[in-house]
């Protein structure tokens, strides 16, 4: 679900009252579900989101929506959405949330291509921290990808839909089956063999860091070669496409291990490793007469 998804069918009107919330304006939608901005009746606005009718009328649909509340109504973190209230109003079930003013991850990639390695290390920083502290929780997301990070107008980077997460606690609550999406999927999950594990969300967000300081994935292709490309493949390291400090590249490459033992332990290992990268600028090549002059004067030197 992306706050910047282009609005289409399932809309509901400009001005609707569900419950104590007035529909202000779509903010996006997803294949489930649609975000507007609202009202209550103190006059604060909120991010709510709306169950579609088809999705609602699947019963597993509805758990997971359902769920989705639960799991965010425990969690206390900066880098996580916070929920208020869930509820159904004239048929409709909805989720009331903290609105977070400015996009997603993806919107400001599609406008900016890369973003520089200063403000990628401080996003995947954030977002290390709160998967930390939502491992912590016993919850794995399952689906990091830029389009589920809002960044903030004060460089917040915010974790946002929790409707693929797994609850280690209860994991007789979840279906099996392949959760997440291609682009971003860890070998283990693709196999989905096992039980979730929190180094799946770690390799997604190496994905992440990979996209915003390239401005490209490591795989691409059809879905079924993207995740073949996810078991089989040894990614292109990031300088292959661009200038990347030495320290960060070994970061990105170790968070895309294809097994999770060799990757970091826990986000706030991966958050620990961002804090001690330092950034180096690329050292223009000398003008081809100079090193022509230098290549002369040394073979001088040595006659």
């Amino acid at each position: 679900m992306s706050y910047g998804a282009s609005a289409g069918p399932n809309l509901l009107p400009f001005s609707t009252q569900l419950g104590r919330y007035r529909i202000l304006e779509p903010l996006g939608q997803g294949a489930t579900a649609v975000v507007y901005r609202a009202q209550d009746l103190t006059g604060r606005q909120v991010a709510f989101k709306v169950l579609n009718p088809a999705a609602a009328s699947q019963p597993h649909m509805r758990s997971c929506f359902q769920l989705e509340y639960r799991t965010l109504a425990r969690l206390r973190h900066p880098g996580i959405l916070q929920v208020y209230e869930s509820g159904e109003a004239n048929g409709r079930l909805f989720i009331a949330m903290e609105l977070v003013e400015g996009g997603t991850l993806e919107e400001f990639l599609m406008r900016a291509k890369s973003i520089g390695e200063v403000a990628a290390i401080d996003i995947a920083r954030q977002v290390a921290e709160a998967l930390d502290y939502l491992h912590e929780s016993g919850k794995i997301h399952r689906d990091v990808k830029i389009s589920n990070v809002l960044l903030g107008p004060s460089g917040r980077a915010v974790l946002f839909d929790f409707g693929t997460v797994y609850d280690t606690y209860n994991p007789a609550d979840h279906a099996p089956g392949i959760y997440g999406t291609p682009a971003f999927l860890a070998p283990e999950q693709i196999r989905s063999e096992g039980e979730p594990d929190k180094r799946s969300d770690l390799y997604s967000l190496g994905i992440v860091l990979y996209l915003m300081v390239t401005g490209r994935r490591p795989f691409y292709g059809s879905r079924e070669e993207v995740l073949e490309a996810h078991l089989t493949q040894t990614p292109p390291p990031p300088s292959a496409w661009r200038w990347v400090s030495p320290k960060l590249e070994q970061i990105i490459l170790k968070a895309l291990a294809k097994k999770p033992g060799d990757r970091f332990e826990s986000g706030d290992e991966f958050a620990m490793a961002l804090r001690g990268v330092e950034v180096e600028t690329e050292q223009p090549k000398p003008r081809l007469a100079n090193r022509l002059r230098a290549w002369l004067e040394d073979t001088v030197r040595q006659e």
